[in-house]
């Protein structure tokens, strides 16, 4: 299938927010997340087989291989088959050359994605057509055509292979990358195989009138009652300079272009605050959020920096470094642009929505960021049938962020359970 130029011969260019993955990940580590549902019954492990069997006939995505070439990684059609495999321990430890694993664990079927294959919309499509296959041979339902669930009778569309980066891009302008640093919470650190998981279950509505009370967005306040936990932590520290504390937010790209791609297309922006300025409340925290989500979280704003990122892939004095090279320099990039600029992530999927006959087989679903390169803590969020999952990770045996973070949810009125997969 030839898409957009992206394609020659049976192996495909990573899109442009992808190549940095190769490039930076270690033996130990690299750039994971985990999207899982859990259904009312046991996983058929036979049947979820051939649901992954089948949707690979039909998602290109599911059928690549990473490679190395002289010049940039590369990933490449492959008819190599993929198991299912039990679940581990600690969840997104490294992948081999394969971009993506898919694991059981009781009532839980999951998959994990190396982020140069995929962001966390596309995975998304990519657990719910798994599921939709999986529910079809487990117990004959009827699946019907539904939003952005892929179906093994569906034609593929050459969108889905798209950078779409390049596509929308229109470089009438660049936006610089410079900030200041930010904070990091310190602690005892984990094995590198082990992560820190810590699930807060809550119930939407209350957490959505809790956000309606501070006129902002549900997204807006989480992200304000991180940055309160952080300072906290950061004034327990007693840093002798405070440092700015900051969390990344990606922006889906796809509700501002009219873009179908299952690749990466997302952007990120760092709202936070500067303690120096002073001591700050949760109220005027959430103030500052607020406003600088809704500045920053614009298409021509978001253009500019999707502008930058392609600006340097465009280099045509980079474009002839050999790979090595090129790993070298977007490692410092890498520490200078990346994780040294925030304190922490928060990803959000929102409201997943499913089909009432897919509905009625599953109990939850779930996002998962992996442990991050710093170890810093972390979060990622899915809404589902009126309950918000929110997974915390860290490579820190300390809580002293997520138990802020959900003490301060508890003393606005929003009940929490608490789930951790260490003691």
């Amino acid at each position: 299938m030839k898409v957009m130029g992206l394609k020659q011969s049976n192996w495909y260019r990573l899109d442009n927010a992808a190549k940095i993955y190769p490039a930076v990940r270690t033996k130990s580590w690299s750039g994971n997340f985990r999207l899982s549902v859990t259904l009312t019954e046991e996983v058929d492990v036979p049947v979820l087989q051939q649901a992954l069997d089948d949707i690979r006939k039909r998602i290109v995505n599911l059928n690549l291989t990473l490679k190395r070439g002289l010049f940039w990684y590369f990933f490449e059609e492959t008819d190599c088959p993929v198991a299912v495999c039990p679940e581990q321990q600690s969840p997104c430890t490294r992948i081999g050359d394969t971009p993506y694993r898919v694991t059981y664990y009781h009532k839980r079927i999951a998959i994990e994605l190396f982020h140069a294959l995929a962001d966390g919309t596309g995975g998304l499509i990519f657990l719910k057509s798994l599921t939709a296959r999986y529910l079809q041979l487990k117990y004959q339902a009827e699946i019907p055509p539904w939003q952005d669930i892929i179906l093994c009778n569906s034609q593929p569309s050459e969108e889905e292979m798209e950078d779409a980066f390049k596509r929308y891009a229109r470089f009438r302008t660049i936006k610089s990358r410079s900030e200041l640093k930010g904070y990091h919470f310190k602690g005892t650190v984990l094995p590198d195989e082990q992560t820190s998981v810590v699930t807060g279950i809550i119930p939407f509505e209350p957490l959505h009138r809790k956000a309606k009370e501070y006129h902002v967005t549900v997204t807006e306040l989480m992200v304000s009652v991180m940055i309160y936990a952080f300072v906290q932590c950061q004034e327990q520290s007693r840093c002798r300079v405070e440092k700015p504390v900051k969390v990344s937010v990606p922006i889906n790209l796809r509700k501002l272009y009219p873009s179908k791609t299952l690749r990466n297309f997302a952007l990120f922006i760092n709202p936070g605050i500067e303690p120096r300025y002073g001591e700050f409340t949760l109220e005027e925290i959430t103030e500052e959020v607020h406003h600088f989500m809704r500045t920053n979280n614009k298409e021509k704003y978001l253009n500019a920096m999707m502008c930058k990122n392609l600006s340097d892939e465009y280099n045509p004095l980079l474009r002839i470094v050999p790979l090595g090279l090129k790993n070298i320099a977007m490692r410092i990039a890498f520490r200078k642009y990346g994780e040294a600029l925030v304190s922490s992530t928060f990803s959000n999927l929102g409201k997943v929505e499913l089909p009432p006959v897919m509905e009625h087989y599953i109990e939850r679903v779930e996002f998962m960021l992996g442990r991050f390169h710093s170890g810093m803590p972390s979060a990622a969020a899915a809404s589902y049938q009126g309950k918000l999952y929110l997974n915390w990770t860290s490579g820190f045996r300390e809580k002293d962020v997520e138990r802020g973070f959900f003490t301060q949810l508890v003393k606005m009125g929003i009940p929490v359970k608490i789930e951790s997969n260490l003691i």
